[in-house]
C-alpha cells in the first residue's frame, strides 16, 4: 500500500494516512514523499510504519554524507539542509501548540535559529567495548557497537579522543568498578564534556566560557550540547526578562542564573541534582540557590516574582507547577523547552496567560529534537 506524508509530527515522524482514516506514522521521511509500506505494526489507534521503500522522494531530500549515516544511530535526521531542519521543527512545533494547546492564533515566532550541521556539539555520551579495547556508538539496529573514529557533529577535540581513544578505555576501567557496565547494551557508558582548555570525562570538573561567562560544568551534569547557538537563547531570555525577581526553576549548573551575575536583581535558583547545584554556585554565586523538587519547594512559596525562568526535561512541567507558578502572578514566563509536546500540553494549565512569542532554535541538527522558547504574558 502507498502512503502521502501530510506532515511531521513530534520526533520528526511523518504522519499519513491508512486505507481506514487511522494516522500511520513513520520515521525518515518528509511531507509530501509518498512511501510504499512493506511492513506494520497495528497500535491502539494508529499504524506504525515499521518498513517501507521510498516511491516520491521531497525536493528537500539530501544524501547524507556522514559515512556512519543509516548505521550508527546518533543521527535519525541527516537527510535535510540546517535551514530545513529548522523550518520543519518549526512547523512541528507550531502543529503541537494549534493541536495540543488548542491556541485560537499562533504567537509571533522569530525566525528558527540554526547553524552549521558539523562541528557544533561539545557533549557526547561514548560507549566501550572493553572485551575488544573499541569505542564509538550504540547502533541504530542491533546491538554490535558502531565503531567511530570521526564523527562530523563533534567538535575537533572529542574526535580527537574517538581517534586515539586510549585515555577512554583507561578511564572505563575505573567507571566499571564504579557504575558497572550497561545492563542492556554491555558497554560502559562515559559521559564527554569540551571544555576550553580539555575535555571532561565522567566528573572531572572544566570550564566552558559562552558570552562571557566562565561556566563551571563536567561530563556528568547536563550542559546545553550547541555552545554556538547558545548565545542566541541567552539573547532571548535577557530581552524577555523584566523587574527585579527572577525565579530560575529547573535552573541545571545556573545556565541562566549567570546572566544575571552583577546586576541589581534577586535571582532564585531551584534544582533537584546536588551536582548540578554545586556548580550553581560558582556559575551564578550572587543568587539564592535551592534543591529539591520544584512541585515540593514551591508548594508553600509566597514571595513576589516578576519573571520566572523554566527549563525542565522532556517529560516537562512536573504536575502543579504551571498552577502554582500561576498563583505567584508573576509578570511573565519564559519557558524553555526540549519538547514542544510536552510544552504544548503545560501552556493551557498557565491560568490566565497567554504565549506572546516563541522561537525555534536548532541545536542538534542531524537529529529531530528540538528547543523552543517561548514568552507567556499575564493577562492583567
Amino acid at each position: 500500500m502507498q502512503v502521502v506524508i501530510e506532515k511531521l509530527t513530534t520526533g520528526a515522524r511523518g504522519m499519513a494516512r491508512w486505507e481506514d482514516g487511522r494516522p500511520a506514522f513513520a520515521s525518515g521521511v518528509l511531507p509530501g514523499e509518498i512511501i510504499e509500506v512493506d511492513r506494520i505494526e497495528e497500535c491502539r489507534g494508529y499504524v506504525d510504519i515499521r518498513s517501507f521503500s521510498l516511491t516520491k522522494a521531497s525536493e528537500k531530500r539530501l544524501v547524507p554524507t556522514c559515512p556512519y549515516a543509516g548505521i550508527c544511530g546518533g543521527c535519525d535526521f541527516d537527510f535535510v539542509s540546517a535551514k530545513d531542519s529548522a523550518e520543519l521543527k518549526e512547523e512541528i512545533v507550531k502543529d503541537n501548540l494549534l493541536r495540543i494547546s488548542k491556541l485560537g492564533a499562533l504567537p509571533s515566532f522569530l525566525p528558527p535559529v540554526y547553524g552549521s550541521e558539523n562541528g557544533w556539539r561539545a557533549r557526547a555520551r561514548v560507549h566501550v567495548d572493553m572485551k575488544n579495547r573499541r569505542v564509538g556508538f550504540l547502533p541504530k539496529r542491533g546491538k554490535e557497537l558502531v565503531e567511530v573514529r570521526n564523527c562530523p557533529r563533534l567538535e575537533s577535540r572529542l574526535n580527537d579522543m574517538l581517534c586515539d581513544p586510549d585515555a577512554l578505555i583507561r578511564t572505563s576501567r575505573t567507571t566499571l568498578f564504579q557504575k558497572g557496565v550497561n545492563r542492556k547494551t554491555g558497554f560502559v557508558e562515559l559521559s564527554l564534556f569540551n571544555g576550553d582548555d580539555f575535555v571532561s570525562l565522567e566528573d572531572k570538573e572544566c570550564i566552558r566560557t559562552i558570552s562571557g561567562i566562565k561556566y563551571h560544568v563536567s561530563g556528568n551534569v547536563f550542559f546545553q550540547s550547541n555552545p554556538t547557538l547558545l548565545p542566541r537563547l541567552f539573547s532571548f531570555i535577557r530581552e524577555n526578562v523584566v523587574g527585579e525577581s527572577i525565579m530560575d526553576l529547573y535552573s541545571g549548573v545556573g545556565t541562566f542564573s549567570a546572566l544575571f551575575e552583577n546586576e541589581k536583581r534577586r535571582v532564585i535558583a531551584v534544582e533537584r541534582q546536588k551536582e548540578c547545584l554545586r556548580l550553581s554556585g560558582m556559575n551564578a554565586p550572587s543568587a539564592s540557590s535551592f534543591t529539591g523538587d520544584v512541585a515540593l519547594w514551591g508548594r508553600n512559596r509566597k514571595d513576589r516574582v516578576d519573571t520566572v525562568i523554566v527549563d525542565p526535561p522532556r517529560t516537562g512541567l512536573d504536575s502543579g507547577v504551571p498552577e502554582m507558578i500561576s498563583s505567584w502572578k508573576p509578570e511573565r514566563v519564559i519557558y524553555v523547552s526540549c519538547n514542544s509536546a510536552t510544552l504544548a500540553r503545560d501552556i493551557p494549565l498557565f491560568k490566565d496567560y497567554a504565549v506572546s512569542k516563541a522561537q525555534v532554535l536548532d541545536f542538534y541538527p542531524g537529529s529531530s529534537h528540538e528547543e523552543t522558547v517561548v514568552l507567556l504574558t499575564h493577562n492583567s
